[in-house]
């Protein structure tokens, strides 16, 4: 089945054997130039971090690092959790939605972003951010630093290396996502999306495996929502359910 962790393991070591170069995001925003190949996997950890934590130990016993983005909400920002990733290797990073918490107010956004960013850097350092899609919030965090002023502010005064979806050239990247349980970034996808001339039509997940074994993208970013992986069969079902549920959902906006 599509969407457990076993499927997950065969996807990773089938990026593993065709791709010499796998990176986090801060390492890849430190090149002065990209490589003619890599694999960029990341996380945006919405919801049930205990769930990145067991992905990030899979990832680790593969020898593979991995970018993990984590929201500062009381059911998800889990300080242990956060601090035993980055012990494996793995990136830390802020996935941020100010804007939408404050009601599309920037200035109030600019103040919880900042105060957000020092608690996550009590516990580990933070060079790269992105922003959560909240596909149910009319805002779009993204909003917050499209000015010059603000894209200037987000480094100088933040301290931020690069925002993924702002400081990265995508028209030669594949981006394979998992939002909306599928692999076919044009559904159920409202804002999670990338500016790629690269196409990726894959229907399921025996053609993202065929694809990766056979390496039909130089480079590919692979991102992947934790909470979404299940780790047993009634786990599977549940999860199932809800996706299901959230995409009926984001057909009526």
């Amino acid at each position: 089945m599509d969407f457990t962790f076993q499927a997950y393991r065969g996807y990773l070591e089938a990026i593993k054997a065709r791709y010499d170069l796998i990176l986090r995001f801060d390492a890849f925003l430190a090149l002065d130039r990209p490589p003619e190949s890599l694999a960029l996997i990341r996380h945006d950890v919405d919801r049930r971090p205990i769930k990145a934590l067991h992905m990030a130990r899979l990832e680790n016993d593969l020898g593979i690092c991995a970018t993990y983005y984590f929201r500062v909400k009381s059911h998800v920002f889990n300080p242990s959790i956060v601090r035993a990733i980055r012990r494996l290797g793995h990136e830390i990073g802020y996935h941020y939605e100010t804007l939408s918490d404050a009601n599309g107010d920037r200035s109030l956004a600019l103040w919880q972003f900042g105060c957000h960013l020092q608690r996550l850097r009590r516990h580990c350092r933070i060079d790269t951010i992105s922003m959560h899609g909240r596909p149910l919030s009319p805002h779009n965090n993204l909003d917050l630093w499209r000015s010059r002023h603000a894209r200037s502010r987000l480094k100088e005064v933040y301290g931020i290396s690069g925002e993924v979806y702002l400081d990265i050239d995508y028209r030669e990247i594949a981006y394979l996502s998992d939002t909306g349980r599928n692999w076919d970034s044009a559904r159920f996808n409202r804002r999670d999306r990338v500016q790629s001339d690269v196409q990726v039509d894959i229907a399921n997940g025996r053609q993202l495996l065929g694809a990766l074994q056979h390496k039909r993208w130089d480079k590919i970013v692979f991102q992947i929502h934790p909470e979404r992986w299940a780790e047993s069969r009634m786990e599977h079902f549940v999860q199932f359910a809800k996706d299901t549920g959230v995409n009926a959902v984001k057909r009526l906006l």
